[in-house]
């Protein structure tokens, strides 16, 4: 028997394509879980956090450890449960991109500041980062809260929303009374701004008044290079 080469392209291929596999289902077993704790936690709205398992998808390499993935899941099953715009960055994909700023150049204090928030917010049963958060907040909270709204709508994913819902009155292999149901048709989901588009025209700013930046939407497989300008 011949013995594979230690650097053999192949070997390597497919030892990659085996991670990537193994991750995969292990990030499907958090969605499912979250959402059963999603559901636990907003159970009148049992129905539109089963179906929004399209929501809970992965955003960048660092999703493949546990926690990043489940916080990214849970704050958008939140927002969901709760009628509030899912397509904005979350805290986690926020703490993603500062991660990888940080690996460019030196974050500045206000962008340092907003790394410090947003692990606090996404990570809160993990070691805080610094100790000297509160210091960050108390000297540049505006400039901070700016970041922050400006990264969440960088990071927005136009189609991360639930739509129309489509349900056989099944979940999981038993028969529910699922709000979506409707005889097997096909139903909408409420509305919410979670469904609205992006494409409904804005108010013209008046004299002396500032525009509402627009969102700014990536491409899931095309982010930018080194997340938003930090």
């Amino acid at each position: 028997m011949v013995k594979a080469r230690q650097n053999d392209p192949l070997s390597t291929i497919l030892q990659e394509s085996t991670d990537l596999v193994g991750t995969t289902l292990e990030q499907i077993e958090w969605a499912e879980s979250e959402i059963d704790a999603a559901i636990a936690r907003h159970p009148t709205q049992g129905d539109l956090l089963y179906h929004g398992f399209g929501l809970l998808r992965p955003t960048h390499r660092l999703m493949a450890t546990e926690f990043v993935s489940r916080s990214h899941y849970r704050e958008l099953l939140d927002r969901l449960a709760t009628g509030k715009d899912t397509r904005p960055g979350t805290a986690a994909e926020v703490c993603c991109a500062c991660c990888e700023a940080s690996l460019v150049a030196p974050l500045s204090s206000t962008a340092a500041g907003l790394y410090f928030r947003m692990w606090e917010s996404a990570f809160p049963d993990m070691p805080p980062v610094t100790d000297r958060t509160q210091h960050y907040e108390a000297l540049d909270s505006s400039s901070i809260d700016a970041v922050e709204a400006a990264s969440r709508r960088t990071l927005a994913r136009e189609n991360r929303i639930v739509g129309d819902v489509s349900c056989t009155g099944m979940h999981h292999g038993a028969v529910v009374p699922c709000t979506y149901a409707a005889a097997g048709a096909k139903a909408t989901a409420p509305t919410s701004p979670t469904h609205r588009h992006l494409s409904a025209r804005q108010p013209a700013a008046t004299p002396g008044s500032k525009a509402e930046p627009a969102f700014e939407f990536e491409p899931p497989g095309a982010p930018s290079v080194g997340g938003p300008n930090l």
